[in-house]
């Protein structure tokens, strides 16, 4: 009976410790750099506005889509259509920005995506890195959407009216 008990809490104390260092030695929420690779900070702005009307345009996705990392940032616009991405990844690396509408009415009807390529190398350096792995801040202003409003494809491909029209002509 002895050995039984000292069996079983010797496999209760592994598992203990197995969880403990999976918990403390996983980073879950962003990307882990193993050491000896760059990394700076980034900050993305921008303003998303309705293409005809010129107004902002509030609740829109912007997403940023990276090459490396295996998550998308997206931020949400404000009442006055601004938006700021900051994220951490490695220097030198160009980004996908996207503006959706994933909410639709919401913000006064469908608007189509839109896409734009920022180049690093555009990007203005406003903190100096700590001179070994860290290269600092980097930041891009007026990364500008105008959105154009966006008509849903009708169910099936043949609008209502259409179908009407095509029933009376029999």
């Amino acid at each position: 009976m002895k050995r039984i008990a000292i069996k079983t809490y010797g496999k209760i104390l592994t598992l203990f410790f197995i969880l403990v260092g999976m918990l403390t030695g996983c980073d879950w929420f962003r990307t882990s750099y193993e050491y000896g690779v760059p990394s700076a900070d980034h900050i993305i702005k921008g303003k998303v506005t309705d293409k005809e009307s010129q107004k902002p345009i509030k609740n829109i996705a912007v997403i940023r889509k990276s090459r490396h990392s295996p998550k998308n940032d997206t931020v949400r616009t404000d009442a006055r259509g601004d938006y700021e991405l900051k994220f951490n990844d490695f220097p030198g690396e160009d980004y996908w920005v996207v503006a959706k509408d994933l909410e639709g009415t919401d913000d006064g009807g469908w608007y189509g995506p839109d896409s734009i390529l920022v180049n690093t190398q555009q990007m203005k350096q406003v903190k100096k890195g700590s001179g070994s792995w860290y290269d600092g801040v980097f930041e891009k202003k007026d990364v500008n959407f105008k959105l154009q409003h966006f008509l849903p494809v009708p169910e099936y491909g043949v609008p209502a009216s259409t179908y009407k029209e095509m029933k009376e002509e029999e």
